[in-house]
């Protein structure tokens, strides 16, 4: 079973493994493509962006366990793919300094958050808006980080080693 613990220790590992590969990156580097249309400086944003991430499912936690049903979410016409690019144009202009302490920030204050909420509202099934089915806050905050940004980590590595 995913605990506060775990997810705590997930979300400080991937702001230090941003730090880690983001550390000496030339102008250059910021400028080399990635993925979808996506710099390296891009990809920054985006996880800048994914900062509050922890908070988001917290709160469709907090209302799921208030007896606001399955916790709302998305939204059914929700378009994630737009809604990313548009958080990532909204960066354009922050230094790779700026969008790391945004990152970080956003989850220190989701691990502060999450030590916060009781556990019976973490561990509570609601729907997953992007993955389907039923899961806890903990494990979409896990697989936020786990999955999400580790892949994008994984993928600004690669391409700065070749």
């Amino acid at each position: 079973m995913t605990t506060k613990q775990d997810v705590a220790e997930a979300l400080r590992a991937s702001v230090q493994r941003a730090e880690k590969i983001a550390a000496g990156l030339s102008d250059a580097d910021l400028t080399r493509p990635v993925v979808g249309g996506w710099a390296v400086k891009d990809v920054f944003a985006h996880l800048a962006s994914m900062g509050l991430t922890p908070s988001f499912f917290i709160g469709m936690a907090q209302r799921a366990a208030s007896g606001g049903g399955g916790g709302g979410g998305t939204g059914s016409g929700f378009d994630v793919n737009a809604f990313n690019a548009q958080q990532v144009e909204k960066r354009k202009g922050m230094s790779l300094e700026e969008l790391l302490a945004e990152f970080r920030q956003g989850h220190e204050h989701g691990i502060a958050l999450m030590e916060s909420t009781p556990d019976d509202v973490l561990t509570k099934k609601m729907p997953d808006p992007f993955r389907g089915g039923m899961s806890t806050a903990l494990e979409m905050i896990q697989g936020s980080v786990g999955d999400h940004e580790a892949q994008h980590l994984m993928d600004v590595a690669r391409v700065l080693r070749a």
